[in-house]
């Protein structure tokens, strides 16, 4: 797998316990490996995030297992097992997960979300914003 971050780039298979080469086993997909175009992230979690909005890119979720909520703009769904989230930029969304943990793909297009994750939660509380501002996410 190409780690200069060309624009074309090469095809590559991971297995369950392996994350891209400079990442955790979550990271399944990063800018580095994808040329910019996408991130994939397998996130096993029992909370979420706030309320915030991503100017740069688009969010999705799948649901592999669990159960998640997610409000976006005025409408709350209820996502479970085998379901798909579409969070298109610029509009205000907060998710969390229901009943215990979930197992979830969180996908940005283009690529970032593991970076902003990595520099966000390596941050203090004063950085954090910065981070934030560097990768156009707002926390309300």
């Amino acid at each position: 797998m190409s780690q200069s971050g060309s624009s074309t780039p090469r095809p590559y298979v991971l297995h369950a316990d392996q994350g891209v080469p400079g990442s955790g086993s979550d990271v399944k997909a990063s800018r580095v490996s994808t040329g910019g175009m996408l991130t994939v992230i397998e996130s096993r979690t029992t909370g979420g995030a706030p309320l915030h909005v991503h100017t740069h890119e688009d969010e999705y979720f799948y649901v592999v297992e669990g159960t998640i909520t997610v409000t976006v703009g005025d409408e709350t769904f209820t996502a479970g097992k085998g379901a798909f989230v579409f969070l298109p930029r610029g509009i205000p969304h907060t998710w969390d997960v229901v009943g215990g943990e979930a197992t979830v793909l969180m996908i940005t297009t283009p690529a970032m979300l593991e970076e902003f994750l990595a520099e966000y939660h390596a941050a203090d509380r004063e950085g954090r914003q910065q981070v934030a501002e560097k990768y156009g996410v707002t926390f309300f």
